[in-house]
């Protein structure tokens, strides 16, 4: 008897066990599926920064900058400052000033214009190589090569505007020198710094207007609101400093004053990114049970819209 009531107490002690670590299996796949896109997330920067940081610890160290470059749309585009440009629309891309609803405007300053698209209804928003048929976007890089040393800092100086009917976003950003080609297909992942505009219609966390923004292959991974107005023309400054050999230190003022500054990884030689397009950015509220906010990504046919650049320019300051 006493042998059988030690076994039925072994077999139920089991249950028990079993029965807890089903519990908490369950609740950790409960837990995965519910902040699925957020750990996605999470994982994405944690990876992107290691494989930035193991590049850069191995990259040559005797780094001589470009000399200064600058643009002042005095006389059209400068070819010594930008290196090719992209217009999106309906799934294609193309090097003209025009295309499908957005077109490039140089007179003094550049413009980047977005009218109505009218085939928008019918268009798809599947992202397909190029870029999805929905995805209305203006792009200009330049302004190639430079990084900070040990030594240096890399400043981009700019002022820029947006007008009152503005949507999708907009900005100015330094991003690995090679991640986007003319044809408009992305080379490397998407990692950038600086200047992001945010239409009223978006929300990013709570945040839209003028954003000091690092993303880490495409993935956001800090993103700090700055208290400009970004219908006036204030004068933006990014600096990037090298901590070392693996890490930098990213900052943004504008008018003088520092606005924002955040750790990011190494990007080795970086270039100028400027764009305009018609991204819709929404997040989900957070619930108890997610680990962060759920961020999705649209399009709008919002219309006319105008984002204005001026008086860019590159160069290494050194310290």
């Amino acid at each position: 008897m006493k042998t059988q009531r030690k076994d039925n107490q072994k077999r139920r002690t089991v249950r028990y066990i079993v029965g807890g670590m089903a519990a908490v299996g369950m609740t950790a796949l409960a837990f995965i599926a519910l902040n699925i896109q957020q750990l996605i997330s999470i994982w994405t920067v944690s990876n992107e920064t290691q494989q930035l940081e193991r590049r850069a610890a191995y990259a040559p160290d005797d780094v001589e900058n470009p000399e200064s470059l600058t643009e002042d749309f005095e006389e059209g585009l400068s070819t010594e400052f930008w290196d090719f440009t992209i217009i999106n629309g309906a799934g294609q891309a193309s090097n003209e000033t025009a295309w499908h609803a957005v077109k490039m405007e140089i007179d003094y300053q550049l413009t980047l214009r977005h009218a109505q698209d009218p085939e928008f209804k019918t268009e798809s928003a599947e992202w397909q190589e190029p870029a999805s048929e929905q995805y209305n976007n203006v792009t200009l890089i330049g302004g190639s090569g430079f990084q900070p040393t040990a030594s240096s800092d890399v400043v981009v100086e700019f002022k820029s505007r947006v007008d009152e009917n503005f949507y999708g976003t907009a900005g100015v950003v330094l991003q690995p020198q090679g991640t986007l080609q003319a044809d408009g297909r992305f080379a490397k992942p998407f990692d950038m710094f600086g200047l992001s505009v945010i239409g009223r219609e978006s929300s990013f966390n709570g945040n839209n207007g003028a954003v000091c923004y690092l993303a880490l292959n495409w993935a956001p991974a800090q993103v700090k609101a700055m208290n400009v107005d970004p219908e006036l023309w204030p004068t933006y400054k990014i600096r990037l400093h090298r901590i070392s050999r693996t890490q930098w230190l990213g900052s943004m003022s504008v008018d003088g004053s520092e606005v924002c500054r955040m750790t990011m990884p190494a990007f080795g030689p970086v270039e100028i990114q400027v764009w305009s397009d018609n991204y819709l950015v929404t997040t989900q509220p957070q619930r108890w049970w997610q680990i962060a906010p759920v961020l999705d990504l649209g399009f709008q046919n919002g219309g006319n819209k105008e984002f204005h650049l001026d008086d860019i320019r590159i160069f290494e300051e050194v310290k």
